[in-house]
């Protein structure tokens, strides 16, 4: 797992909130250390200290104080290989909440962030380690999710859809997407949207949307780099799509960051 962002004990005024239609990019583990109102989805939870959600990529959610200051810890990721057949072995619920039994995958997410902000020599091997026991402690907290069985098609379009987000480059067309699974493009785009609750055309611009948001806040590429980075091979026309999915421009979005 790498890591490209985290928080430790970030605090929050009693009126805080955040609310993410389009989620972000990459994965996310948000640990909740106050009452908080935490919506999933279509699910909103009234949880108490101390609970932890694995959030999946671009997937929405809200998160709300409930009467005092709120506080949380945080990582956002990506996936490396053999990540998947890790998380795989531990069937651990995405977009739930997971009560919490001890404050130590807090002080795990506390040594991520010193380490990540540091220049220690072994950095991301450390951090890969780290990540690891995280999710085992939360492993052994949970029981495992229950299994529904997924359908042939169901496996497919999670890997298509695994893909679609991690190469936001590749100019992706529904036609395409259909026939890598030999289906009519109106029975594709039924099966995707039953499943993800989102139109295949939505989701792979809000793929492309937050990994430039990621990029903006991440890197020092120019935009016209950064576009490219999303499938864009015309710079004003990136820019007048993320102006209407953000409600800023890029330059702007990246500077008003620069200045929280």
């Amino acid at each position: 797992m790498r890591i490209n962002m985290v928080g430790w004990n970030w605090k929050h005024p009693e009126d805080f909130k955040i609310v993410r239609p389009n989620g972000v990019h990459g994965m996310q583990l948000i640990l909740v250390r106050s009452k908080a109102r935490i919506r999933m989805g279509e699910e909103m939870y009234a949880v108490g200290k101390n609970t932890v959600f694995v959030v999946e990529s671009c997937f929405p959610h809200e998160l709300y104080a409930d009467g005092e200051e709120y506080a949380d810890d945080w990582i956002r990721f990506d996936m490396e290989d053999g990540d998947g057949d890790f998380f795989a072995e531990l069937d651990i619920a995405t977009n739930t909440l997971i009560p919490l039994d001890s404050d130590i995958v807090s002080e795990l997410i506390r040594m991520c962030a010193e380490i990540f902000y540091s220049d220690k020599a072994e950095k991301d091997e450390t951090l890969h380690i780290l990540m690891r026991a995280i999710f085992l402690q939360i492993k052994s907290c949970c029981n495992p999710k229950q299994h529904v069985g997924k359908t042939h098609y169901d496996i497919e379009l999670d890997h298509l859809r695994q893909q679609i987000y991690n190469s936001p480059a590749t100019d992706w067309t529904i036609p395409l997407l259909a026939d890598r699974l030999n289906l009519s493009v109106p029975h594709f785009q039924r099966l995707y949207k039953q499943r993800y609750g989102i139109s295949c055309t939505k989701d792979i611009l809000t793929g492309r949307m937050e990994h430039a948001k990621q990029l903006l806040l991440s890197s020092d590429k120019t935009v016209s780099e950064i576009a490219e980075d999303c499938g864009f091979s015309d710079c004003a026309h990136f820019s007048r799509v993320f102006k209407k999915y953000a409600c800023v421009s890029p330059a702007i979005f990246r500077k008003n960051k620069e200045q929280e």
